[in-house]
């Protein structure tokens, strides 16, 4: 009788263990909506899920305390004297979780990032295709890129870098060449047939000229550096940005006056080809431009490191 009763003892104690093992979190929150607006609809309300789920969550919740909580009347939910105290002890330990993540997430350090502004077809074309090979050597640098054509400044500390089409002098900051000038017109093979190049210029009567606004001057300069400025083309079309200029003639709408480097996977792939040989070479060409103070920003020599290399291949 005495084991008997050990036993009975022993049983009685790991049941109630297991009774105050700590709920599931979700339970918890199902349960403290519910008492806060005493329906399960409003809980459910706040919480995104069915009447039902709210219902069903606070009758396991129940299941697994041993105890009612509620009492089901149809003018709404009753709680029991032992779930107001027990629903405002959650409500602290939900605020100190609540405090506890907010200290944790205020002491973490943020992220440094990384900003450069850039032209649309600099970024499409040339930069974006060799950026897995940044992230691969510093996942730690968080590299945001801002494609435009406007006159934003550097100094304004809007962004860390401009990457800049220019001589290379520019007041108040660094520049550093990436690559020359080498425009050459380009097409798809849609539009004329690679097999029978190179070209006459003369082609070009016929031809309907790609220009991007800003650089309009570009295809009289080619022409006049090719021996033929007074050639007249029979059509043209213009683009706001030189990356749209490109895609219309990877389309073949037309010849356009692509930089050489921007272009290098197209023409190695054979989707444009250099229709005519003569290539203009200016001086001028491609600088990341910033100034002195950016190169404190975490990760800004790497990149520009980096930006420097790559571009001497």
């Amino acid at each position: 009788m005495f084991q008997t009763s050990n036993a009975a003892v022993i049983m009685r104690k790991t049941h109630t263990a297991e009774k105050v093992s700590l709920p599931p979190l979700n339970l918890l929150r199902s349960f403290e909506a519910a008492f806060r607006h005493q329906s399960f609809t409003r809980a459910a309300a706040e919480l995104g899920v069915t009447q039902g789920a709210v219902s069903r969550a606070v009758g396991i919740l129940e299941d697994h305390l041993g105890v009612p909580l509620f009492e089901r009347t149809g003018s709404g939910l009753v709680p029991t004297p032992g779930c107001i105290v027990f629903a405002r002890d959650i409500q602290k330990a939900f605020t100190c979780i609540v405090h506890a993540t907010k200290t944790l997430t205020t002491q973490m350090p943020e992220t440094p990032v990384l900003t450069v502004r850039t032209y649309s077809g600099f970024l499409l074309h040339w930069l974006l295709p060799h950026l897995p090979e940044f992230r691969v050597r510093h996942p730690e640098v968080d590299l945001r890129l801002v494609s435009s054509n406007d006159a934003v400044q550097v100094a304004q500390g809007q962004v860390d870098a401009r990457i800049r089409y220019g001589h290379g002098r520019w007041r108040g900051v660094e520049s550093v060449m990436l690559f020359a000038d080498e425009l050459c017109p380009v097409c798809a093979p849609s539009l004329l047939d690679p097999a029978h190049g190179p070209y006459p210029l003369e082609t070009l009567r016929d031809a309907t000229l790609i220009h991007q606004r800003h650089t309009r001057g570009d295809w009289d300069e080619w022409l006049q550096s090719a021996g033929a400025a007074s050639l007249q083309a029979r059509e043209h079309l213009v683009f706001e940005e030189l990356g749209v200029a490109y895609e219309a003639a990877l389309s073949g709408l037309g010849i356009a006056l692509g930089q050489r480097r921007h272009l290098r996977r197209e023409l190695a792939a054979g989707t444009l080809f250099e229709p005519f040989p003569h290539v203009l070479r200016r001086n001028a060409g491609y600088y990341l431009t910033y100034t002195p103070d950016r190169l404190a920003v975490p990760g800004f020599a790497a990149f520009r490191d980096w930006l420097v290399e790559i571009s001497h291949r």
